[in-house]
C-alpha cells in the first residue's frame, strides 16, 4: 500500500505506534498499556519485521526492545535511521539490562529519544508515548496544510498560465480574423463602387439596372456576413453595431427573397407570400434587417427538399411587425429545438453545408433591434416555422433612399486627398467622389500624398490605414503639423480596438470596407469649412 495512503487525514484519526519485541507476552502487555491512548498499536516480533512495517506506513513512535535474537535493537535502530522516511521517528529503547552508562549512551547515539528499564510503569509509558502521538498529529497537520497551500499555489499558477495561454490564443485568433477580414473586405470596395457608378448611368436598360441593384445588395450583404462571421467575439458579447434609420420592412423582405429566388426556382419550391401587414415602418439597420430576413429564408430553402413548400407571411400584432417563414422541410427534433439558435448547431444535418451560424447571428441581430424570434416544429420531416416580431415606428418620415444624392446648392464642395494603395479601390472611389462634386486628388502612399500636400491645401483626408510606406495615422499627424484637416479613415480592419486607435490619433470617423458611398459622402459633408476657401465646380459627367 502506498505510504501516502497510510497517512492520517485529520486529528480525529488514529495514528500508529510500533512495538518491537521478540516475546509475544510482552507485545500483548504493551498493547494493554497503550490501549487507553486509543491509537493503532502495531507489533513486530523481529527487527526485520519492524523494517517491513516501516516501508508500509509512518509511525508516531517506536517502542524497541534492545535484547532480541538475531538483529538486536541497536542494529534495528541503525537501519531505521538509514531510511529517509523514518530517520526522525522517535525511538524509545526498552531494556532489562542496566549494566553500564556506555550501553545507554549507545542507544542515544543511534537516535533514541528515551531509554526505559523494565519493569515498565504503564502510566509513565503512556505519558511518554502520548507526547509523541500529539507531536506526530501536529506535524501531520502542518504537513497537510503545507501540501494544501502548495497545491493551491500550483492551481493558481496553472490557472494563471491557462488564462494567459487562452488570452494569447484569443489574441492570435483575433489577429488572424482581423487579417482575414481585411483581405476579404478590401476587394469588395471597388466592386461596390463600380456597381453604384453603373447603376446611376442614365442610359442603362432597366433590366440591366435591376441586375446591378441585385449585385449591389448582395455585395453589401456579403460585407455584413464577413463582418459577423469573422468577428465572433463581438457577436458573442452582444456588441453588434447598428446604424438605425426609418426603413420599409416589406422592401427589405422582398430584397432578401429576391436574393434567394434563383435557388427557390432551382429546387422547384412552391412559394406563397402573404404580405398583409400595413404598418411596415421600422427603426432599424437596413442591411442587418435584410440579413435577418435572408438568413431565415435561406435556412428554409436549405432544409426543404425539391418540390417542397415555402410560405412567407407578414402581419401586425399588438403594434408590432411580424414575419413568419414556414417550410415543409426536414423539421427539427424536439431535443434540438432548444439549441437551434446556438452557434454551430446544425441539428445533425451538417451534410447540407454551412457553419450553423445563421440562426445564432439572426437571434443576436433581432434582439439588438428590440425584437424577438421563435421557432416551432412538430418534429422530423414535419417542417419548421420561424417567426420574428419587431416594434413598428410611428414616425411619418419616409424611408431613406439608397440612391446617391445629387450635387446641389446646399452641398459643400471640398478638396479631397484620397490615399488608398489598392489600385482598383482608389480608381473607383476617385471616380465616384468626383461624380458627387468633390475635387479629388488620389495618392497611393504617404510619399505621394505629402508631395500633393506640398502644392495643394486639402480640406478632407480620406485615407486607408495600412499603406506601403507607413500608416494613415502617421500621414494624418504629418498633415496636421502644417494645418487642420478633417480625417476619415478607411480600413478592412473593423475591430473595436482598430476604431479606437484611429479616433485617438485624430480621425473623425472610421469606415470599414467595403465603403458605403452614401455614408462616406454624408461624413464628408459634415467636415467644417476651414480658412481656405473650398472650390466650386460641376460634377464630373459619366
Amino acid at each position: 500500500m502506498p505510504r501516502d495512503k497510510q497517512r492520517n487525514n485529520s486529528d480525529d484519526e488514529k495514528v500508529s505506534i510500533l512495538v518491537v519485541d521478540d516475546r509475544a507476552d510482552k507485545c500483548l502487555s504493551y498493547e494493554v498499556m497503550l490501549a487507553h491512548l486509543n491509537q493503532n498499536v502495531v507489533c513486530a516480533r523481529s527487527g526485520k519485521e519492524a523494517l517491513r512495517h516501516l516501508l508500509q506506513r509512518d509511525f508516531a513512535a517506536i517502542l524497541l526492545d534492545v535484547n532480541m535474537p538475531g538483529m538486536d535493537g541497536f542494529e534495528t535502530a541503525a537501519l531505521i535511521r538509514q531510511r529517509k522516511n523514518s530517520e526522525t521517528t522517535p525511538i524509545i529503547f526498552v531494556s532489562a539490562v542496566n549494566d553500564t552508562l556506555s550501553h545507554i549512551s549507545r542507544g542515544y547515539s543511534l537516535g533514541a529519544v528515551d531509554y526505559i528499564l523494565t519493569p515498565v510503569v504503564p502510566d509513565i509509558l503512556r505519558a511518554k508515548i502520548a507526547v509523541f502521538v500529539d507531536l506526530f498529529k501536529k506535524t501531520e497537520q502542518i504537513r497537510r496544510q503545507a501540501e494544501e497551500r502548495a497545491n493551491l499555489i500550483r492551481e493558481q499558477v496553472a490557472a494563471e498560465q491557462a488564462r494567459a495561454e487562452a488570452e494569447r490564443a484569443s489574441a492570435a485568433k483575433d489577429r488572424f480574423l482581423a487579417m482575414l477580414s481585411h483581405e476579404l473586405r478590401t476587394p469588395l470596395t471597388p466592386v461596390l463602387a463600380s456597381v453604384l457608378s453603373l447603376e446611376h448611368e442614365n442610359d442603362i436598360p432597366e433590366n440591366v439596372r435591376e441586375s446591378l441593384q441585385l449585385i449591389r445588395r448582395n455585395v453589401e450583404l456579403e460585407a455584413r456576413l464577413i463582418d459577423d462571421l469573422l468577428d465572433l467575439t463581438r457577436i458573442s458579447r452582444g456588441k453588434v453595431q447598428l446604424s438605425f434609420e426609418i426603413v420599409d420592412a416589406h422592401t427589405l423582405l422582398r430584397n432578401a427573397l429576391e436574393i434567394c429566388q434563383l435557388e427557390i426556382e432551382q429546387k422547384k419550391l412552391e412559394l406563397r407570400t402573404d404580405f398583409v401587414a400595413d404598418k411596415v415602418r421600422l427603426q432599424a439597420d437596413p442591411a442587418r434587417l435584410q440579413q435577418i430576413f435572408w438568413n431565415l429564408i435561406k435556412n428554409a430553402v436549405k432544409f426543404t427538399p425539391n418540390g417542397g413548400k415555402l410560405s412567407i407571411r407578414t402581419a401586425n400584432n399588438d403594434g408590432q411587425f411580424r414575419v413568419e417563414v414556414e417550410d415543409s422541410g426536414c423539421g427539427i427534433d424536439g431535443d434540438v429545438l432548444a439549441r437551434v439558435f446556438y452557434p454551430f448547431e446544425q441539428g445533425g444535418r451538417s451534410d447540407l453545408g454551412g457553419l450553423g451560424l445563421g440562426l445564432a447571428i439572426s437571434k443576436s441581430l433581432v434582439e439588438a433591434h428590440q425584437g424577438a424570434i421563435t421557432v416551432e416544429s412538430r418534429g422530423r420531416n414535419q417542417g419548421a416555422k420561424f417567426a420574428t416580431v419587431f416594434p413598428t415606428c410611428e414616425s411619418s418620415v419616409a424611408p431613406q433612399s439608397a440612391d446617391a444624392p445629387r450635387p446641389n446648392s446646399a452641398r459643400k464642395s471640398f478638396r479631397l486627398l484620397l490615399v488608398e494603395d489598392h489600385e482598383d479601390t482608389n480608381r473607383s472611389l476617385t471616380r465616384m467622389l468626383r461624380r458627387r462634386g468633390y475635387e479629388v486628388h488620389p495618392a497611393f502612399d504617404i510619399r505621394s500624398a505629402l508631395d500633393l500636400s506640398a502644392t495643394l491645401q486639402f480640406d478632407v483626408l480620406v485615407s486607408d490605414i495600412g499603406l506601403p510606406d507607413g500608416s494613415g495615422t502617421e500621414l494624418l499627424r504629418m498633415l496636421r503639423s502644417k494645418r487642420q484637416i478633417f480625417g476619415i479613415a478607411l480600413s478592412g480592419y473593423g475591430m473595436e480596438e482598430d476604431i479606437r486607435r484611429s479616433r485617438d490619433v485624430g480621425f473623425s470617423h472610421h469606415l470599414v470596407k467595403p465603403v458605403d458611398l452614401n455614408k462616406l459622402d454624408l461624413l464628408i459633408q459634415q467636415a467644417p469649412l476651414g480658412d481656405v476657401a473650398t472650390v466650386s465646380f460641376p460634377a464630373e459627367t459619366a
